[in-house]
């Protein structure tokens, strides 16, 4: 919205929003926004959080993520487990999860008057490459780069191959 503050966006698989109210059929949307309101608003919620933020449930979500689960350490679970364990972690949590509406990227990139990168893992289980290539196609985006066997979160998962792609989009922008 500011082109004079920023040079270039770089983008790390970036959330394709399948849970969008807008990507929902119609007929679902009542459900969708019922289910959201008995998570944010009974002690169902809070009870959901306590089985997920645990050391357990953390690695076995972030296995599903990375394709490489060699790089999912005990300190990177502890790492993204203990700001869920600090006060107002809980609401964070369920707006978090229970987000479904607010711009998708579909309708920001058109937006955007600067360069943007766009790297994805190629073996990312929960946004697939395949979708992600779209966003390839919009103007601002000058490179669309698939990045071989890693997951959904490539610059934790692969940083030898995220770092460079950045420096290099940095140096060509600055």
């Amino acid at each position: 919205m500011k082109p004079q503050t920023c040079k270039g966006i770089v983008l790390l698989d970036i959330s394709l929003r399948m849970l969008h109210i807008n990507k929902q059929p119609w007929f679902g949307r009542p459900f969708i926004r019922s289910f959201q309101n008995l998570l944010r608003n009974t002690v169902i919620g809070k009870l959901f959080f306590n089985a997920v933020a645990t050391p357990e449930s953390v690695k076995n979500i972030l296995c599903q993520c990375y394709h490489d689960t060699s790089a999912v350490t005990d300190e990177l679970v502890q790492m993204i487990l203990q700001p869920g364990l600090d006060p107002g972690a809980v609401d964070v949590f369920l707006e978090f999860i229970c987000y479904s509406g607010g711009p998708l990227p579909e309708d920001l990139l058109p937006l955007v008057k600067c360069p943007v990168l766009v790297a994805w893992g190629e073996k990312d289980p929960w946004e697939p490459v395949e979708l992600g290539r779209a966003y390839g196609s919009f103007d601002a985006v000058e490179d669309f780069v698939v990045l071989p066997n890693v997951g959904h979160c490539p610059q934790d998962e692969a940083p030898e191959l995220v770092n460079p792609l950045v420096e290099s989009f940095v140096k060509l922008h600055s």
